[in-house]
Formats: C-alpha cells, structure tokens, sequence
C-alpha cells in the first residue's frame, strides 16, 4: 500500500465518522417523530419499534401549527428577497466605487452584526408598536432584513470585486446604461454568489427566534415561536416538538437543492474577498 492510498483511506475514515456524527441526531429527531410516548420515554434507546404518523396531525392540524409553517416560509422569503434586493446594489457600489469614506460606511454596514441582537431588541419593540405594526408579519420582515443586509453586502462585495470592471464597461459600450448593464450582464456573472447569500439569509431568517418572539408572538409567529408552546405544565411533547422540528428543516432542504447548481461555486469563489 503506497503512502498516498494510506492517507486517503484515513481521510474517508475520517469523512465517513464526520457524516455519522452529523447526520446521527437528525436520524434519532426523525425516529422520535414517530414514536409514541411511551417509546420516547423509554430509560433505554429504541432503534426498533411500531411507528405511528398520530404525532403530524396532532400538531399540524389539532394544534394548528399549519399557518405558522405558512409564516416562516413567508416570512423567511421576503426577508431574504428584501435583503437581496437592497443589498446587492449596495455592494455593487462597493466593489466599483472610489469615494471619500467608502471603507468607513463599510465597516459601519459590518458593524450591525457585531452588535447582540438583544441590544436592539427593545428599540424595535417601541418602534413597532408606535408604527402599529407589532405582532404582524411585516414588523418580523423588516426586523429580519436589518440583520441580513449587512450579510448580503459583505458576501456580494467580494462577488463582485471578482468580476472584471471590463464587463462593465464593455456593457456599457454595446449602449446598456450602468443600470442595464449591472442588472443584465453583471448580476447574471454573480448568481453563485446570490444563490450561496440567499441560502445563508434564508436559514439566519428561518431559525431566528429572538425578534419573531417579541414581535409576532401571536397572530404572526412563526414555527421558532411556536415549539416553546408544546412545553405544556404536564410535561414536553417530544414526538409532536420532533415532528414540527422534521417539518421545519424542509424547505431549507429543498432551497438549497433548488440553488445547488450555484451553492458550491458560490460557497468556494470569491465570497470573503473585498
């Protein structure tokens, strides 16, 4: 066995122990969404045993979790199209433009991430709640793309700073505007970029739970808000927690696969360049 089939070996070894640590507690969420009270509560693990689908409906339609899935998909979407949409512009202008104090007002862009949500948590409560905007859907959108904008401008800064300003200009002779040209021919050049944002603005927006519980903790709140409620007095619903919890991984699953095309590219090129 040469040295190189020996280190390769490892390295699957090591690969495959990896995917048995990642995947493990996912396969044991799904298992438990099937079982029964009894099964869950078991002193000892049980890999085998007679599943049941009582837990799905007893959630999604007795407790009527189905219209907080609705939100999260709502709410998770605009968000990420919102930021997508402001900040990508945004970093264009960054990765073209020389102007007086540009490096400043993008650490300034930085530092809204830096800050703990719970800083400004109070700030937009007050400032919902004088808008009459609180505990709806709208108020949690615009809290979710004031986090993501910051993201979506340092990731497609590096994007675009990859793109030669020869593109540009190039566009721009063949008699497109700067306009035309960034939303025709530079924006299409930067799609693993978008697609490698949108899915981590989709997953940041999905599983926040701080600023959709303080505002839509009712009428608007999404799933994050809705497993505490299966905490009950006498005792925790885990099959019921377990099945809202396989539900809510979907749609980031089919997300990223609708993107994969771009992701991996999006994900390995140019993404923390400035």
């Amino acid at each position: 066995m040469t040295p190189g089939t020996a280190w390769r070996r490892i390295a699957w070894a090591v690969l495959a122990v990896a995917v048995v640590i990642a995947v493990t507690p996912y396969v044991w969420l799904l298992l438990t969404s099937f079982k029964t009270r009894v099964d869950i509560l078991s002193p000892e693990p049980t890999w085998r045993f007679a599943p049941t689908w009582a837990n799905y409906p007893a959630v999604f339609i007795g407790k009527e979790y189905l219209p907080l899935l609705w939100n999260s998909l709502l709410i998770a979407g605009f968000s990420t199209l919102l930021s997508l949409a402001i900040g990508a512009p945004a970093a264009y202008v960054f990765a073209r433009e020389r102007f007086p104090g540009r490096e400043d007002l993008f650490f300034f862009f930085l530092t809204t991430r830096m800050a703990p949500p719970i800083s400004i948590a109070v700030p937009l409560f007050l400032f919902f709640t004088a808008t009459g905007m609180i505990d709806t859907l709208h108020a949690v959108i615009i809290a979710h793309t004031s986090f993501n904008l910051s993201l979506v401008v340092w990731m497609m800064r590096g994007f675009f700073a990859d793109i030669p300003r020869e593109i540009d200009e190039a566009a721009q002779m063949d008699g497109r505007s700067r306009l035309g040209a960034f939303l025709g021919v530079v924006l299409p050049l930067a799609a693993p970029g978008l697609a490698a944002t949108a899915v981590l603005c989709f997953i940041l927006s999905w599983n926040e739970f701080l600023y959709a519980f303080l505002l839509a903790a009712f009428e608007g709140r999404p799933l994050t808000v809705g497993i505490p409620g299966l905490v009950t007095p006498h005792g925790t619903l885990w099959g019921q927690v377990a099945a809202v919890a396989v539900v809510a991984t979907l749609p980031i699953v089919v997300f990223a696969m609708l993107v994969q095309r771009h992701l991996v590219r999006g994900l390995t090129f140019g993404a923390v360049k400035a």
